[in-house]
Formats: structure tokens, C-alpha cells, sequence
């Protein structure tokens, strides 16, 4: 499925690298994907929330996953 904001043309291209890519490669991207969210997520409660801790962001982080994990 392609995003709504990526040409036709422009999938197809990242289709074809993605499936060049060896597993090895293709999990490393995932992790690094995955990483990155949750930066942006932890960004967004430090803008939310400047007095909490590492510690308290972290926390919160985990409450909000599991939160959305729990939804139907």
C-alpha cells in the first residue's frame, strides 16, 4: 500500500529497493524506524510535560503504548 502523499512511480522505486534489501538490512531499517518514533513520541511528552524526568517519560511512554495496544 502506498502513502497518499508518494507518486506511483516513487513506490514502485522504494518497493524495489526495499526488496533488494537482504533481511539482515531489512530488520535493521525496521529498528531504526521503530527508534525514531519513539523519540518523536518522547519529544512530544517533553514538550507536553518539561518537568518529567527520563525516568517519567519513559514511564509515560510505556502507559501510552499499552494504552493503544489495549484499544479494539
Amino acid at each position: 500500500m502506498r502513502a497518499l502523499d508518494t507518486s506511483v512511480e516513487a513506490a514502485a522505486m522504494q518497493h524495489r529497493l526495499h526488496q533488494a534489501l537482504g533481511t539482515e538490512a531489512r530488520v535493521a531499517l525496521a529498528k531504526s524506524a521503530s527508534e525514531l518514533a519513539r523519540e518523536f513520541a518522547k519529544a512530544g511528552l517533553r514538550d507536553r510535560h518539561p518537568e518529567y524526568t527520563e525516568e517519567e517519560l519513559l514511564r509515560e511512554l510505556a502507559n501510552k503504548t499499552a494504552r493503544t495496544l489495549d484499544r479494539p
